[in-house]
């Protein structure tokens, strides 16, 4: 049985998860034991909000006997129980593939109060898989740790299954490695690629081409993949990529090629340098007919090594409409240029239409946040009540001592001060402990309170007392239901006021993204339909930024073109606005008159 572990970070999410295990189109059948997208969700929000770097922890394994869904699921509790981890809270799917199922467990790493447990996760993992096989009867795999995992056996005293296992341990040989990675073969599946069988054939068209750039080129051309210079020229300069022709990456031509960065850049170089061309001779009969007749020379004899080229009359090649979803037929500068725009575009688009609020997920009623709290209290009500219990009974028996004539003398009275003393500061530590819970789960709190320290040391009976004054008021507020649900009112509404200003100012740290976004989508929209207003200089300068794949390039022209014209503009406008300025008179109030009420006569 093989056994594979990978820890999810909470920064690549759940959703390429839940896709492969809930959505897997190569499987013949899916089936989900347990679990579901959302619990996926919520845990990686729990490991999130707890600072946790991991929020997954993704466990596959594979028997080579076929076992019934049952035995799966027995072998995924012995996981659990073997990392200690919660049943309850784990997600079980079943696949099917060529008639065979295999397992895929799901824990959350954020286990209620404890992260999960992940020293020597291999070496534990197989051990597992290991007693699995010898409990069932399937034959042994070999590991890589099957000497740690002997070892392990003889300290649990299971010495049977010990020597079983110390079968397989290879005796000077190599220990056996996997070949790839869960994370690269997923990535080879998402992309519908069969990465070993591309890096022999890569390998192969190097041989063929004998280690010559320019045929090497041509024979990728004619399997449908590229080789360019990689996106990181500055701190990689002269290091290229092969990609297919939908720019899906396959990897560094140095790596697949096994060629060194030195000899790679000089043969850059040798590809770079013009090719010798064959001079055409002219004919001395033609040049001759082209002079006059008095400066015409008699023709002089070809030597027997010249090159005459006949001229070509072949027909001319018309140019043709190509349509931009068909990138293999495009120039590969153009394509890759194509593949940008399109992928900033989406990256745009998703921006705008993303919600920052989502996060938050959906606001909870009132009642239900009132139940899962009395409910999460309840335990610590229960001790609660008992220690109020035994603080009066402390009390009474305090008293009692007090007002017996002979309680100072038997020592009465200290043990009834010993005993009310610890009590009160059990109470109080049980009531510290409640009230701090109460500020976590509502979020007024980013820290989970401080575990109970029981029995509390003692201190001056003076101070306590003071201290029970003090907190005589929350201790009767949190025994009485009703009082208890007026102060979780209290706290729920300052939770959704500390929500509302959180919300608030997302929005705010969102705007300059969202309207970046708006304005880069704006120039993104504005290139494949400006060229006819374009002067001829600027266009030339955008087709070869296109063609060569630099979608940057091509945004800076637009920009310096737009900021071009605004600046003619200006210049336009300013000087009739300075002469209009210039030609208003200014006011006379001996010609400039106010017109007579009065007509005039004449």
């Amino acid at each position: 049985m093989i056994v594979k572990e990978t820890r999810i970070k909470i920064s690549s999410g759940h959703k390429a998860l839940a896709a492969h295990v809930l959505r897997g189109e190569k499987n013949e059948a899916i089936l989900v034991r347990e679990g579901s997208e959302y619990w996926l969700k919520d845990w990686v929000k729990e490991a999130k909000r707890e600072g946790l770097t991991y929020g997954l922890r993704h466990i596959a394994f594979n028997p080579e006997p076929a076992m019934s869904d049952n035995e799966l699921s027995e072998f995924a509790d012995r996981i659990c129980e073997e990392l200690k981890a919660d049943k309850a809270s784990r997600a079980l799917i079943l696949h099917q593939k060529d008639g065979k199922r295999h397992g895929h467990l799901i824990l959350p790493e954020w286990q209620h109060n404890h992260v999960l447990s992940s020293r020597f996760s291999y070496m534990r993992l197989e051990k597992v898989a290991r007693l699995e096989e010898i409990r069932l009867g399937h034959p042994l795999t070999a590991g890589r740790h099957d000497t740690a995992i002997a070892n392990a056996l003889h300290k649990e005293g299971k010495h049977r299954e010990a020597q079983l296992v110390e079968v397989l341990i290879p005796d000077g040989a190599p220990l056996p490695r996997a070949a790839y990675t869960s994370q690269a073969r997923r990535m080879t599946e998402r992309q519908a690629l069969d990465l070993p069988a591309l890096k022999k054939e890569i390998a192969a068209l190097w041989q063929r081409s004998g280690e010559k750039l320019p045929a090497f080129r041509r024979l990728l051309q004619e399997k449908g993949l590229v080789m360019r210079e990689g996106d990181r020229s500055t701190t990689r300069p002269g290091a290229h990529i092969i990609e297919t022709a939908d720019g899906t990456l396959i990897g560094s031509f140095t790596r697949l090629t096994k060629i060194r960065m030195k000899d790679f850049r000089a043969l850059l170089m040798q590809e770079a340098l013009p090719a010798e061309e064959p001079h055409p001779v002219c004919p001395v009969a033609a040049r001759a007919c082209r002079l006059s007749p008095l400066s015409a020379r008699p023709p002089r004899v070809l030597p027997p090594d010249a090159m005459i080229i006949p001229l070509r009359r072949g027909p001319r090649s018309r140019p043709t409409v190509t349509s931009l979803h068909q990138t293999k037929n495009l120039n590969p500068g153009f394509a890759h240029y194509l593949i940008d725009w399109k992928k900033e575009v989406t990256r745009c688009e998703q921006i705008i239409r993303q919600n920052p609020l989502s996060l938050y997920g959906p606001v909870p009623t009132r009642d239900q946040v009132f139940q899962n709290i009395l409910r999460e209290i309840r335990p610590l009500r229960i001790k609660l009540k008992k220690a109020k219990e035994t603080l009066d009974l402390a009390h009474q028996e305090r008293e009692a001592a007090y007002a017996s004539l002979l309680g100072g003398l038997t020592g009465r009275r200290h043990k009834a001060d010993e005993a009310f003393e610890k009590a009160l500061l059990i109470l109080t530590e049980i009531l510290r402990y409640l009230i701090e819970t109460l500020l976590y789960l509502f979020g007024l709190r980013a820290t989970p309170p401080h575990p109970l320290t029981l029995p509390v040391p003692t201190a001056r009976e003076r101070d306590l007392e003071n201290y029970y004054d003090q907190k005589k008021k929350y201790i009767s507020v949190l025994l009485d239901k009703e009082r208890t649900l007026a102060l979780l009112r209290t706290l729920y509404q300052k939770s959704m006021a500390q929500r509302k200003e959180e919300q608030k100012n997302a929005e705010t740290a969102y705007k300059p993204t969202l309207e970046a976004a708006q304005n880069r989508l704006h120039h993104l929209r504005q290139l494949p339909g400006l060229h006819k207003d374009l002067d001829k200089t600027t266009r030339k300068a955008l087709f070869r930024a296109q063609h060569t794949g630099q979608l940057e390039q091509a945004l800076k022209i637009l920009q310096t073109y737009a900021l071009k014209t605004d600046q003619l503009q200006n210049k336009f406008f300013k000087p009739e606005t300075e002469a209009t300025t210039r030609q208003k008179p200014a006011p006379n109030p001996q010609t400039n008159r106010r017109p007579s009420v009065t007509p005039s006569p004449f």
